[in-house]
């Protein structure tokens, strides 16, 4: 789940790890489960249509990022201030990445994007890859 950026979230938040507003906010998984997390719970942190994105980002807070959990290297992801934006642009995400989940998640407009890749196995060792 961690190579899944709905999946990783949840897991991380369900860890007490300060999480951004978005569309998965509040939603828990048993990590005692080996980090299963189970569809229902899962596609409650997913957004499916245009009027849901609505509800979302008025919950969260503009501005928000529409993402294609698939997505990368810039596809499947756009900026919304409004729900003109969200309106206009939800399609385009599911567009870019068809398939592929979409969430929100609110914008941090300061932040820089930052990813860092682990390796890790199953006796606890881990190590930062760079």
């Amino acid at each position: 789940a961690l190579g899944d950026k709905i999946g990783s979230s949840l897991i991380a938040q369900s860890a007490g790890v300060s999480c951004i507003g978005w569309s998965g906010s509040g939603l828990k998984v048993d990590l005692s489960q080996g980090g299963a997390i189970p569809n229902d719970i899962y596609e409650r942190a997913c957004v499916h249509d245009t009027k849901e994105a609505i509800q979302v980002c008025r919950k969260v807070g503009y501005p928000v990022m529409i993402k294609a959990s698939e997505g990368g290297g810039g596809k499947g992801i756009r900026m919304c201030h409004s729900e003109e934006d969200v309106r206009e642009k939800f399609g385009q995400v599911v567009g870019e990445v068809p398939g592929s989940p979409v969430f929100i998640m609110k914008l941090a407009p300061t932040c820089r994007h930052l990813e860092v890749q682990l390796l890790g196995d199953e006796w606890g060792n881990a190590i930062a890859v760079h």
